[in-house]
C-alpha cells in the first residue's frame, strides 16, 4: 500500500518524562504485548529494527497481535536489465486470455478490480446478456473515489527474479471484444510496463470508445483494436505488465470483455474458446459445529440440527467431542459421555451425514501436548469398537491452528510446525488401523509467499501444505475470501492445494466463514517513519513489551525503545467473512469457485463454518 509523504511526516510532539509507574499505567491503556526476545532471535531490545503486527478493533478494545520483528526490514532485489519475453504463438496472432473460465490467463497473469470509497467494482467470469462467458466488470463509481480494473501480463507473486513480463515487439495491434449492459458506458483505457507497475500506476492511451467502430460502448459487441506504436516511446515494450480499464465519470453499469490478444495485422480473425462440454459428480457439502453440548442435552435443538443439515444438503458435519482431560500416572485420562453421542451419530447418520469427531487448540501441535490427542482418538477408537455400526464415528479431525501460538512468527516456527507433523503422522496411523478417516482444516497461506518472497509455512524447504497432505486423507482449506476471482480470492487460494491433493489421490473441502469478525489494521514500523509508534520498554532481562500508540497521542520516552509506522494496512472483516454479507453474495461465490474448481478431482466440496454462526445467519437472510 502506498503512502504519500503527508502520510509518512512524522509530527514532534510533546515528549514527557514517565517514571517507572506511569509508564506501566500508560502503557496498559493502550494494545499492548509482552515478548521473549529470545522468541525472536534477538538478545537485546536495541536489536530489534522492524515489527509487523496487527491491531484488532473488537467492540470490547483494541487488541495486538504479533507477527513479525527482526533487526532490520528484509529488502527484496530487483533484478537488473530486461525481463520481457515473447511468448510462443502461431500466426499472426498471441491471445492472452479468452475469459471463458479460469482465474489467470495464459501469461499467469490475474485480473481483478480496484475502488476507492465510496467506489465500487468487481470482477469475475460470468455469462453476458447473450450468453457468451465473458470477463465482466460491476461498478458504481462516486466522486471522490474511482473505479477500475486491470488484468496483468506476468505472474506477481513470483520473486522479482522470477517474473516475466510480456515483450510486444513482434505485434502491431492490441484488441479485445467488449459491449455494455446497457450502452454508452464510459471507459479508460490505460497500460503499464515494470516500471509503472511497480509505482503502482498506469499510462492513459485513450477512451475504450474511440477504438471501436460505433465509435462508443453499445449493447452489441465489438472489436477495439488499439495499435502499439505510439505505445513504443511512452513505455518499454519488451516488459508490458498490464492492461488497466478505468471508469469515467460518476454512472454505475457492467461491462463485458472477450478474446484479449495481441496481433501483427488489424482485423484478423481471433481464435475462440471452446466450450467446456466435461459432465462432473456431484460435491460434498461439510460444516463445522462446536456448542457440541447444546445438541446433546436438547432433543428439540437436535431436530433442529437434523432439519438444518437436511435442508442446506450437509453430507459431512465436523462434531466437537465435549470431554475433559487431566494427568494421571503419567499419561491422560479422557472422560466424556460416549453414551449420550450414541444417539446423536446415529441420527446424522439416518439423515445421511457423515460424522468426524472434532478437537482441536493450537498448544496440541507442541509436543508435550500430543499425548492428550492421542488419549482422545484411543478413546474414540474404543467407541467405535463396543457400539452398533450406525453409531460409530467415520473420522477423526483437527482443528489446530499453531500459528495462533504467541511464539509462532519467530524463529521456533520450524520446530513447531515439526511437531506438529509428528502428531499428524501418530494420528493417522491410528485412525487408519481403526477404518477412520483422518483430516485436518488448514489456513489457505500455508504454501504461501511472504512480502518478503520468503515461504510462510514450510518445513525442510516445503510447504506445509504439501507435508500435511502427504499424510493425512484430506484437508478443510480455510479459504476466508468473499471473493471468489482475483489473486485474493477463493479460486487463487486453493488452486495449489487442490492440485497437489488430485496428484496424491487426496480430497480438499474449500472452507468459507460466516463468523462475525473484527476489522483489523496490520501496522509495520521500523527506525524511520510517521503517524503511529510502537513503544518497547525493558521487561526483565528476557522479556520486553510492545505498545502500540496512536497517532496523535503523546509518546512517552523514559526508558522505552520507539519505532515508527512504515505502513498500515487495512483489514476490514468483510474480506473475511460472509457475516455482513447478502446470502446472493455467497451463492455467486460459491457459485464460480465451483465452476472452476470443479477441474480437479481433488475437489471434495465446500465446508461452512460453522452451524452456530451459519444458521442464524441464513435466517436473517430468509425472512
Amino acid at each position: 500500500m502506498s503512502h504519500t509523504a503527508l502520510r509518512y511526516l512524522w509530527v514532534s510532539c510533546i515528549v514527557m518524562v514517565y517514571g517507572l509507574g506511569a509508564l506501566t499505567a500508560y502503557a496498559q491503556s493502550l494494545p499492548s504485548q509482552p515478548i521473549s526476545l529470545a522468541d525472536w532471535g534477538v538478545t537485546s531490545r536495541a536489536q530489534i529494527g522492524f515489527v509487523s503486527l496487527g491491531i484488532v478493533h473488537k467492540q470490547r478494545g483494541d487488541e495486538m497481535v504479533i507477527y513479525d520483528i527482526r533487526t532490520k526490514r528484509p529488502v527484496v532485489r530487483e533484478p537488473k536489465g530486461t525481463q520481457g519475453r515473447i511468448p510462443s504463438f502461431e500466426g499472426d496472432v498471441f491471445v492472452v486470455g479468452n475469459f471463458n473460465r479460469g482465474n489467470v490467463n495464459r501469461l499467469g497473469g490475474y485480473f481483478n478490480g480496484f475502488a476507492k470509497r465510496p467506489s465500487q467494482s468487481s470482477v469475475v467470469i460470468e455469462q453476458a446478456p447473450d450468453g457468451a462467458p465473458a470477463l465482466t466488470f460491476s461498478y458504481i463509481n462516486k466522486q471522490p473515489g474511482f473505479a477500475g480494473f486491470w488484468t496483468h501480463l506476468f505472474d506477481f507473486k513470483a520473486p522479482p527474479a522470477k517474473q516475466i513480463f510480456l515483450d510486444i515487439s513482434p505485434f502491431a495491434y492490441l484488441t479485445f471484444a467488449i459491449r455494455g449492459e446497457k450502452g454508452d458506458e464510459d471507459l479508460a483505457l490505460q497500460v503499464a510496463d515494470r516500471i509503472w507497475e511497480k509505482k503502482e500506476d498506469s499510462l492513459w492511451i485513450g477512451d475504450v470508445a474511440s477504438f471501436l467502430p460505433s465509435g462508443k460502448i453499445d449493447t452489441s459487441w465489438q472489436r477495439a483494436w488499439i495499435p502499439l506504436s505510439p505505445l513504443t516511446t511512452r513505455l518499454d515494450q519488451k516488459q508490458l505488465a498490464s492492461i488497466v480499464f478505468q471508469v469515467q465519470g460518476e454512472r454505475s453499469g457492467r461491462v463485458f470483455i472477450r478474446d484479449l490478444a495481441f496481433t501483427r495485422k488489424k482485423d484478423i480473425p481471433i481464435p475462440m474458446a471452446q466450450d467446456d462440454n466435461v459432465t462432473y459428480s456431484s460435491l460434498d457439502k461439510a460444516m463445522w459445529l462446536w456448542e457440541t453440548e447444546t445438541i446433546l442435552t436438547s432433543q428439540q435443538e437436535l431436530q433442529t440440527l437434523l432439519a438444518f443439515c437436511t435442508n442446506q444438503g450437509i453430507t459431512d458435519l465436523f462434531v466437537q467431542i465435549p470431554y475433559t482431560a487431566r494427568k494421571e500416572n503419567g499419561g491422560w485420562k479422557i472422560s466424556w459421555n460416549s453414551s449420550t453421542m450414541r444417539h446423536l451419530i446415529a441420527e446424522l447418520h439416518q439423515a445421511g451425514i457423515k460424522v468426524h469427531a472434532l478437537d482441536g487448540d493450537p498448544r496440541f501441535a507442541l509436543r508435550q501436548w500430543h499425548g492428550r490427542v492421542i488419549a482422545l482418538i484411543q478413546e474414540i477408537i474404543r467407541h467405535n469398537q463396543s457400539v452398533p455400526a450406525p453409531e460409530r464415528f467415520d473420522g477423526i479431525r483437527y482443528d489446530n491452528e499453531p500459528y495462533l501460538l504467541p511464539n509462532f512468527g519467530g524463529i521456533q516456527k520450524q520446530q513447531v510446525l515439526k511437531e506438529y507433523l509428528e502428531l499428524l503422522e501418530t494420528s493417522q496411523l491410528l485412525a487408519h488401523e481403526a477404518g477412520l478417516t483422518f483430516g485436518v482444516d488448514i489456513p489457505f497461506w500455508f504454501d504461501s509467499l511472504n512480502e518478503f518472497f520468503e515461504p510462510t509455512a514450510a518445513v525442510d524447504g516445503r510447504p506445509m501444505s504439501e507435508r500435511i497432505l502427504d499424510v493425512v486423507d484430506n484437508v478443510g482449506i480455510m479459504d476466508y475470501r468473499t471473493i471468489a476471482y482475483g489473486a485474493d480470492g477463493v479460486i487463487a487460494h486453493a488452486t495449489d492445494e487442490l492440485r497437489y491433493a488430485a496428484r496424491l489421490g487426496k480430497k480438499v473441502f474449500v472452507g468459507l466463514e460466516t463468523v462475525t469478525l473484527p476489522d483489523e489494521t496490520i501496522y509495520e514500523f521500523g527506525t524511520n517513519g510517521g503517524g503511529s509508534a510502537l513503544l518497547i520498554t525493558q521487561v526483565d532481562e528476557r522479556r520486553v513489551e510492545l505498545t502500540w500508540v496512536p497517532e496523535g497521542t503523546e509518546v512517552p520516552a523514559d526508558g522505552a525503545l520507539l519505532l515508527r509506522e512504515t505502513r498500515a494496512i487495512a483489514v476490514p472483516s468483510s474480506k473475511i467473512t460472509f457475516d455482513r454479507k447478502t446470502l446472493q453474495d455467497l451463492r455467486e461465490v460459491t457459485r464460480h469457485t465451483e465452476g472452476e474448481l470443479r477441474q480437479f478431482s481433488s475437489f471434495q466440496g465446500f465446508a461452512i463454518h460453522s452451524y452456530e454462526s451459519y444458521r442464524p445467519w441464513l435466517i436473517k437472510r430468509t425472512q
